[in-house]
């Protein structure tokens, strides 16, 4: 059984470069983190090794993400990504601000599956896991979106990787 402390030291970058480039603020998505890794903590007892640890840490993300957008907390996706936004992160490998506005035009799945390959480093399976959708239809909405990605950032992004995740 892993610690909460293993846990946030493996995932809370990645955890928050996705509640980041799905629309919050950098001060929301490190507000949002903590309160993943409270939740993580108090529901650590809850965990079955059975299941993808990374899966089931982005599943608590995405869905406080979603509580937070019902509770109507939607944050303008205005505010582009710098190294300072984080500590420790390397710096995009695209304009930030170039990147914001190509993810902000995908549609919120498409967005989601992506961010949680590229970011999150899940695998197909995970995200199925994670979003209740299956492999198949993670695959293809991973597709679409690296797709829509290449034609809106052009061809001198086209070979880039966005975020490095790891491919199946």
């Amino acid at each position: 059984m892993p610690t909460a402390l293993d846990v946030f030291e493996r995932h809370h970058v990645a955890v928050f470069r996705f509640v980041r480039r799905m629309g919050l603020s950098t001060a929301d998505a490190e507000d949002l983190t903590q309160e993943v890794f409270l939740r993580v903590v108090r529901a650590i007892s809850a965990y079955q090794d059975r299941q993808s640890e990374r899966a089931w840490v982005f599943r608590i993300a995405r869905n406080m993400l979603n509580d937070r957008w019902r509770a109507g907390a939607r944050a303008p996706a205005a505010e582009p990504l710098s190294e300072g936004d984080h500590p420790g992160l390397s710096p995009p490998r695209v304009d930030g601000l170039a990147l914001d506005e190509a993810l902000g035009r995908l549609a919120e799945a498409e967005r989601e599956a992506f961010l949680l390959r590229e970011v999150g480093g899940l695998g197909y399976a995970e995200i199925a896991e994670a979003t209740g959708a299956t492999p198949d239809a993670v695959r293809n909405r991973i597709h679409r979106a690296r797709l829509a990605l290449r034609q809106t950032l052009g061809p001198r992004h086209a070979a880039t990787r966005t975020a490095g995740g790891p491919e199946e």
